[in-house]
C-alpha cells in the first residue's frame, strides 16, 4: 500500500459520485461509437507494463478504499481507459452491464468481460488486469499510444481514474510530486537557487538560515565546481543534484564572488532546508505575523516568533496574524498553529467514511501568548488550514476576524505515493470547526468587514460595535446554512464579499483595535459558538 500524508491545500467542492450500476439503462453504447463491428486485435505488450500495473493497482485500490464517497472499481477502471484519449484522441470507452467496450476512430475494436460482481470487493488484481489488457490492445491500434513513453501512460490512466471525483483531486508525476515534497517537508541540499546557461551556474537566491547563507554565499556567486566536478556549461540541474545528499554529510564547492576575481574553496555541511512561511515584524510591542502556507515548519516558527517578541521591553501586548493570500498547506501544521493560542479543549475534527481519515484535534493546556490579544486577517484566497486557523480561533472567542469572506474550503487531501514516484491526491474527509459547521464552499465571515474602501481605522471599528447584533445575526445564519439552498448561500457571502490583495488598513484597523481592549474583547466575545458534543463523544 502507498505511504499516505494529509494535506488541506486544494479547494474542493464534492459533488456526489455513484459508482456506475450495472444496468439495462447503460446499454446504448453504439450511440457513441460510429460502428460495432468487433475487430480482433493481439495484445502489444510493453516492458514497463509492469510499473504500470503497480501504480495502477495502487490507484484503483486507494480511491475504491478512501475517496470520501464511494466509487466502484469498474467506474475507475472505465475512467482510467478513458484517460487514454489525452494521448490519442480516438480512444473511445463505453460500458455495457457486462462488458467494458473499446472503440478507436469510430468503431469498436474489442469488448472486455467485466469481472464477476462479487470480485469488485475482493480482488483489485481482476481489475488492474483488465487494465492493462486495454492498453495493450489500444497500442496495436495507436501510434500516439505506441510511441509514448511509459510515466505518459501512466499520468494518463492516473488522472482518468480520478477525473470525475472532484476538482482538487490531482495525479502529480515524479518531476511535479518532488517540487511539491521539498515545498511542504524541504530537502537535503545547502540552501541555494541556481541559474544555468552559458558559463558557471549563478546563485538566485539563497535560503535564511541554509548552510550556504552560514558559509557566506551570496547572490551571484558563480559555482565553479562540486566535489572537483567542473560546472562550465553545465545545467542548475545537474549544479543542483551535485549539491544535494545524505543529513550531516559534507560537500566541497569553489565559489567565484560576484565582486571578486577570486575562486574561494568552500567546504558545507548538507542539512535539511525548508522553505520559510512565517514573516514576522514588532509593532507597539505587537505581533505582526504573516503565514504564506503551512509547511512542516511553519508552526515552530511561528512559536519562536512569539517567544522572541515577549522578550522585547514592554513584553507581548497582542498577535496579529495575518492568514490573507494564504491557501493552505499541511493540515497538521494548521492545527499547531491554532494551538499556539488555545489553552485546551476542540480545535477541529474531520469527518469520513474511511476510519483513518477521522481525527478530532484538541489543544493542549497552554496558550503560548499567555492570552493576549489576538486578530487575524483574513481575505479571498485564505483556504484550507488557514481557514481551519481562523474558524478555531473565532469560534473559542479567542481571536478577532477582520477582512472578507474567505475561500471557502473544507475538505481535507490524502496525498499517496505511487510506486513511479508520482503522487495521487485526493479528498477523504471534511473539516467541522468547533461549534460543528463545515466551512466549505462558505468560508468563514469576519467580525469586522473590511470591503468599503476609503473608511479609516477608527469608523471601522465604531461601525463593527454599533452593528454587533447584526453580525452575530449573520454569523448564527452562517452556522445553520442548509447547503442545498445555493441562494442562501450566495448571499450569504455577498453580505461581506470576498476580495483579493493586501490592504494595509487591515493592518491599522488590528493595531487599534488591539489598543482598543473593551472593543476587542467586545467582539472577541460573540454569543454565536456552542462547542459541538461531538468532540467529547467521539
Amino acid at each position: 500500500m502507498a505511504s499516505a500524508t494529509q494535506d488541506f491545500d486544494t479547494v474542493s467542492f464534492r459533488p456526489a459520485l455513484r459508482p456506475i450500476k450495472r444496468v439495462a439503462g447503460m446499454v446504448g453504447i453504439c450511440l457513441l461509437l460510429a460502428g460495432c463491428v468487433t475487430q480482433r486485435a493481439d495484445v502489444i505488450i510493453s516492458s514497463d507494463d509492469a510499473q504500470t500495473r503497480d501504480v495502477m493497482s495502487q490507484t484503483i485500490e486507494l480511491v475504491a478504499t478512501r475517496y470520501i464517497d464511494p466509487v466502484g472499481r469498474e467506474q475507475i477502471v472505465v475512467n482510467a481507459l478513458d484517460g487514454l484519449s489525452t494521448i490519442d484522441p480516438n480512444i473511445r470507452i463505453g460500458m455495457t452491464p457486462d462488458e467494458i467496450i473499446l472503440g478507436y476512430n469510430g468503431k469498436t475494436v474489442r469488448n472486455l468481460a467485466l469481472p464477476a460482481a462479487d470480485s469488485e470487493e475482493q480482488d483489485t488484481l481482476l481489475w488492474t488486469e483488465l487494465t492493462l489488457k486495454g492498453v495493450g490492445i489500444y497500442r496495436v491500434y495507436s501510434p500516439d499510444l505506441r510511441h509514448a513513453d511509459p510515466l505518459s501512460v501512466q499520468s494518463a490512466l492516473v488522472s482518468g481514474s480520478i477525473k470525475n471525483l472532484d476538482r482538487y483531486s490531482r495525479y502529480e508525476g515524479p518531476s511535479q510530486a518532488e517540487t511539491a515534497r521539498t515545498r511542504r517537508d524541504g530537502y537535503i541540499g545547502v540552501g541555494v537557487r541556481l541559474i544555468g546557461g552559458d558559463g558557471y551556474p549563478v546563485i538566485k537566491k539563497v535560503h535564511e538560515d541554509s548552510p550556504a547563507a552560514k558559509a557566506g554565499l551570496n547572490i551571484g556567486d558563480q559555482l565553479i565546481s562540486v566535489n572537483g566536478i567542473n560546472l562550465y556549461n553545465r545545467t542548475a540541474s545537474y549544479a543542483s543534484d551535485l549539491l544535494h545528499g545524505e543529513e550531516g554529510t559534507r560537500v566541497s564547492i569553489e565559489i567565484n564572488g560576484a565582486d571578486s576575481p577570486v575562486v574561494t574553496p568552500v567546504e558545507i555541511m548538507r542539512e535539511r532546508v525548508i522553505g520559510r512561511t512565517v514573516f514576522a515584524e514588532i509593532r507597539d510591542n505587537i505581533l505582526i505575523a504573516r503565514i504564506a502556507s503551512f509547511n512542516s515548519a511553519t508552526a515552530q516558527a511561528l512559536g519562536d516568533e512569539i517567544l522572541k517578541a515577549d522578550l522585547y521591553p514592554g513584553g507581548l501586548r497582542g498577535v496579529i496574524l495575518d492568514l490573507r493570500g494564504n491557501r493552505g498547506g499541511l493540515l497538521q501544521q494548521g492545527v499547531e498553529v491554532a494551538d499556539l493560542f488555545i489553552a485546551g479543549g476542540p480545535i477541529a475534527n474531520t469527518r469520513s467514511r474511511v476510519m483513518a481519515a477521522r481525527h478530532i484535534f484538541k489543544a493542549d493546556a497552554e496558550d503560548l501568548t499567555r492570552g493576549a490579544p489576538l486578530v487575524v486577517l483574513i481575505d479571498g484566497r485564505t483556504a484550507s488550514s488557514a481557514e481551519l486557523v481562523a474558524a478555531a480561533l473565532q469560534d473559542r472567542n479567542r481571536a478577532v476576524l477582520i477582512g472578507s469572506t474567505s475561500f471557502g474550503k473544507g475538505s481535507v487531501q490524502a496525498i499517496n505515493d505511487l510506486s513511479n514516484k508520482g503522487t495521487l491526491t485526493f479528498t477523504w474527509s471534511q473539516m467541522t470547526a468547533p461549534s460543528g459547521y463545515t466551512f466549505d464552499r462558505i468560508g468563514l465571515f469576519p467580525s469586522i468587514c473590511t470591503t468599503a474602501d476609503g473608511v479609516g481605522p477608527d469608523e471601522q471599528i465604531k461601525s463593527a460595535l454599533a452593528h454587533r447584533d447584526d453580525m452575530v445575526a449573520v454569523m448564527t445564519k452562517w452556522r445553520n446554512l442548509d447547503y442545498q439552498n445555493e441562494q442562501a448561500r450566495q448571499d450569504l457571502r455577498k453580505v461581506c464579499p470576498a476580495r483579493q490583495g493586501v490592504d494595509e488598513n487591515d493592518i491599522d484597523i488590528a493595531l487599534e483595535l488591539i489598543k482598543n481592549l473593551p472593543g476587542y474583547k467586545d467582539l472577541a466575545q460573540l454569543p454565536i459558538n456552542e462547542i459541538a458534543d461531538t468532540f467529547a463523544s467521539q
